[in-house]
């Protein structure tokens, strides 16, 4: 099924076990695992003067220093956590089981705001516009709201939310078949380990997807003026300008999935993801170019640096920055090393790495 192959990217362990404990149970100490901060760690997060990790068997980690960690007090779950963000003094994280999970107390204990493993719905990614508002993303078009900090989420499909589309289906089927033609010998579509499963989930075209519902949602994106963007699977985005109300579909010229996006702070936006494809926009999507990166290993994170500097990383140990002044890349990679999901720039520079291996530094 596409959603175990879509899992691969995101963990290599699966959670053997969930448990989930109501908001008004007193949290107990949970058991920590001696190696959580070298177990796969998928998203970093600061949080004011903390810095909070999520990973794989509900890890969560926290640091005073971005270095030297040590795992949250509770954590409702054991499902594998995602994607972590933090607004109003706030923090949210989700992950497989369609789970989220809350903390008050900037992340020494959790709370349980929803859970839903018959749904065999992984969420991708939570963004929170203030202390109240916010969104989480996930497979198959799942997109859920809340207006009360989590206490209630609406659920819906991204086919329920596009009300027009920027497509030309006949050249997006074209260029899907073409994609697939180019891999056909390549029964590992050119991936190392930590990809390989992926061919069929991206390649074999299901054209249930030209309707919006069995995409998966893999970022996103807020912007200014209340405009939003969702980078998807197999070539599809989504934008919105009225605060995610409505959205129009519409295709990244590249047709394969893209797992991250950027905003580079003049209103230009970079896309990132499937065999090291970057694309750039400078108006919100309305047309792209494909930058060339001399990378072939996926890219699944992605932060800025500062001063127009910004990096990304992948599978194969992959770190490719780029300067937005020259438009220069430079790539560093090891095809043989460790694989990165997520980055963040501590405050004193150093640049903290999460992945296949847990956390390094550098």
């Amino acid at each position: 099924m596409t959603f175990s192959l879509r899992i691969c990217i995101l963990s290599l362990i699966f959670a053997p076990l969930t448990m989930a404990w109501a908001d008004d149970v007193q949290p107990r100490p949970a058991w920590h695992a001696p190696l959580a901060a070298e177990a796969l760690t998928l998203d970093l997060v600061r949080a004011g003067q903390r810095y909070v990790a999520v990973g794989e068997r509900g890890h969560v980690l926290l640091s005073s220093d971005g270095r030297d960690w040590e795992q949250a007090e509770f954590v409702p779950v054991q499902a594998t956590l995602t994607r972590v963000t933090f607004a109003g003094g706030r923090l949210w994280a989700v992950g497989h089981d369609s789970t989220i999970i809350h903390s008050r107390d900037m992340g020494r204990t959790w709370s349980l705001q929803h859970f839903e493993p018959e749904w065999e719905k992984p969420l991708l990614d939570v963004h929170f516009f203030n202390a109240n508002e916010g969104v989480a993303i996930g497979a198959y078009g799942l997109f859920m709201r809340t207006s009360n900090a989590g206490h209630d989420w609406e659920v819906l499909n991204m086919a329920d939310l596009v009300t027009s589309e920027a497509i030309d289906w006949e050249e997006a089927a074209q260029a899907a078949d073409e994609l697939e033609g180019e891999h056909a010998d390549d029964p590992f579509n050119g991936f190392d380990d930590f990809d390989d499963e992926f061919y069929d989930a991206d390649l074999d075209f299901d054209r249930g997807c030209y309707e919006f519902m069995e995409c998966h949602l893999n970022a996103f994106l807020e912007l200014n003026n209340g405009h939003q963007m969702i980078a998807a699977e197999r070539g599809y985005g989504f934008r919105s300008t009225d605060r995610g109300e409505t959205w129009e579909a519409f295709r990244f010229p590249y047709p394969g999935s893209m797992f991250g996006l950027l905003h580079l702070g003049d209103g230009g936006i970079m896309a990132f993801g499937l065999r090291g494809n970057v694309q750039f926009s400078s108006d919100f999507g309305d047309t792209w170019e494909i930058l060339e990166t001399n990378l072939a290993s996926s890219l699944k994170g992605g932060a800025s640096l500062g001063r127009g500097q910004f990096l990304m990383v992948g599978n194969g140990a992959a770190r490719l920055r780029y300067n937005h002044t020259t438009g220069a890349f430079s790539l560093s990679e090891d095809r043989l090393g460790s694989s990165f999901v997520s980055v963040l720039v501590a405050e004193d520079g150093t640049i903290i790495l999460a992945g296949e291996d847990g956390l390094s530094y550098e």
